[in-house]
């Protein structure tokens, strides 16, 4: 199990390597990492090869919406029909995120860009795999662009509901706990592919240090409020890309 969906944990201790590069800033307390990964890069990292950019910062942090409009814009085609794909288990409250955050959009036609949403479930409820299910729906759309939401899993616990990334390089919907379905990008889509993630667990063995309790996942006692506040934010975020 790959124990981190966050870029910048797995490329921190190369960052000085060649093929990976990262610039930080920091606006209204909110800190800025943006990794850029090269094909070269990826194999050592890890980490498919794309841009990566990570927002540290509490949900209600002054500006939080705003900042993550803007990254979400660098990742996006300059106008076109975005489709919106939650991904996870709406009824797990860690896995909720991506349906949690659709149920905070507003399908809309704006100016510059339109939006239409939808929750994709679990393929082992539904019996449809995720990747497929987002390909279809998206051709008969006829979106533009893909924005994938999914909870992710972290290495530090200290970045569980404090962080949200930003990728152009694709998503594994259920990578977090171990499983390998297909990947949603712009190689299996066919369009650009956003991927949205906000780490809601962490691998057991982080806190306790033993490699046994590595299949053990943990989250925070109020995970289900930090759900809440970032699905608004994201829904909030994605919603006001269509006015």
């Amino acid at each position: 199990m790959d124990n981190t969906g966050l870029a910048f944990e797995a490329a921190e201790i190369l960052s000085r390597k060649d093929g990976i590069s990262a610039i930080t800033r920091t606006i209204n307390d909110i800190k800025i990492t943006d990794v850029k990964i090269s094909e070269a890069a990826a194999a050592r990292v890890g980490k498919p090869a794309g841009r990566y950019i990570t927002l540290e910062g509490e949900p209600y942090a002054r500006g939080m919406t705003a900042l993550f409009r803007r990254a979400l814009l660098q990742v996006l085609p300059p106008c076109g029909r975005l489709f919106a794909a939650g991904l996870g288990n709406p009824d797990i409250t860690q896995d909720s995120l991506g349906a949690a955050a659709v149920r905070s959009m507003t399908a809309r036609h704006g100016v510059r860009y339109s939006l239409s949403a939808i929750e994709t479930d679990v393929a082992a409820r539904t019996g449809l795999d995720t990747a497929r299910l987002v390909k279809a729906a998206a051709s008969e759309l006829k979106a533009d662009c893909v924005i994938a939401i999914d909870a992710l899993a972290c290495r530090n616990p200290r970045y569980i509901g404090k962080t949200v990334q930003i990728s152009d390089a694709g998503i594994v919907p259920g990578s977090g706990a171990g499983s390998e379905r297909g990947k949603l990008s712009r190689g299996r889509l066919g369009i650009p592919t956003a991927a949205v993630g906000i780490p809601t667990v962490t691998a057991l063995s982080s806190i306790t240090g033993n490699k046994s309790d590595a299949g053990f996942l943990v989250t925070t006692a109020d995970i289900d409020a930090v759900v809440k506040m970032w699905a608004e934010v994201l829904g909030g975020g994605i919603s006001s890309l269509a006015e």
